[in-house]
């Protein structure tokens, strides 16, 4: 990274100090956006108008560094029209300069990532729409759709890992983390569920698939610790988003066929009202979504620790 000069290092050297005063890790991301909700409602009486996804602070270290990268470009570009500190940034600077690399070709998620950075950045609430950059498509989204090579290697000494992820449909940075103390257990001694803590401190028992509950039980019971994780290492090659996908579609798939068949949902180990958290445009959408139980979607949603019906199929239900 270049050393900057003049005004750019000063503007520079503003934006960075405003996202560092913004550090909150090691706290919960969940709990800060339930006290902002909490406020919200306090303030106002209801939630008209509030955006469930903005909250003070940033709560990773991997997003803080990545936010202060996208702050040199961007201060660069301030200099050049005539900004001398960050102080005199506004919205009309943010949409130009956004709206400048959008033109020069840059992908749409290098943008909405500048985006964000800059809104955290400067306190602005700027969506894509009121800065006038195109909304991403879908066919532009290759993560984990197009095949690689590392898609065609067997990663044999992580198979039991892949199962894992593979049952539960956790995110990668799982798959060191969970002991046998986080395995849920039906009455039969069959490992059903898998508690994690992941994006933002969310807590949840992910479910596991039917078809995977003998094999995680077998290896969960091979382990010699409860309280040590089942697993210490994990090829970063492996494309766990794939597996989140597949999970995705194959629950999506047992809970209708249950729902059909009248049987109990997660094999009647679970109880799905923890799963369905339907709220906003999502609890007036019907009987429903987008050819499937709004139900049932609700459910997949809530397992892959989201709680929105869209989630489902914008990001994870594309392997069908």
């Amino acid at each position: 990274m270049k050393k900057l000069k003049g005004a750019a290092k000063r503007i520079l050297g503003g934006l960075q100090n405003r996202l560092s005063k913004q550090a909150r890790f090691g706290q919960s991301k969940h709990e800060a956006k339930q006290a902002a909700k909490a406020a919200y409602l306090k303030e106002h009486g209801n939630l008209d108008g509030y955006n469930p996804a903005k909250v003070d602070g940033i709560f990773s270290i991997g997003t803080m560094e990545t936010y202060r990268a996208a702050m040199q470009p961007f201060a660069e570009w301030c200099s050049a029209h005539n900004v001398k500190n960050a102080g005199q940034i506004t919205e009309a600077h943010a949409a130009a300069y956004l709206r400048e690399r959008e033109g020069a070709g840059l992908s749409p998620l290098t943008v909405s990532r500048d985006l964000s950075a800059i809104n955290k950045a400067m306190g602005f609430s700027l969506s894509k729409g009121e800065v006038g950059l195109r909304q991403r498509k879908k066919s532009e989204i290759t993560r984990s759709r197009e095949e690689t090579a590392n898609d065609r290697r067997r990663f044999s000494k992580y198979q039991e890992q892949i199962t894992v992820a593979k049952a539960c449909g956790c995110r990668r940075a799982s798959i060191t983390r969970i002991t046998p103390n986080d395995c849920v257990r039906n009455s039969r001694g069959q490992v059903v569920g898998i508690r994690l803590v992941e994006k933002g401190g969310k807590e949840r028992i992910a479910p596991v698939l039917n078809e995977y509950k003998d094999r995680v039980t077998s290896i969960v019971d091979k382990a010699q610790e409860a309280t040590r994780p089942l697993f210490t290492a994990y090829d970063s090659h492996i494309d766990n988003h794939r597996f989140r996908a597949e999970y995705c579609a194959a629950l999506l798939r047992q809970l209708e066929q249950e729902e059909a068949q009248g049987k109990p949902w997660f094999g009647g180990d679970l109880n799905p009202k923890n799963y369905i958290h339907l709220s906003g445009r999502d609890a007036k959408c019907g009987d429903t979504y987008r050819g499937h139980p709004t139900q049932v979607v609700a459910a997949v949603s809530g397992a892959m620790g989201h709680n929105r019906l869209e989630i489902v199929f914008s990001h994870y239900n594309y392997t069908e």
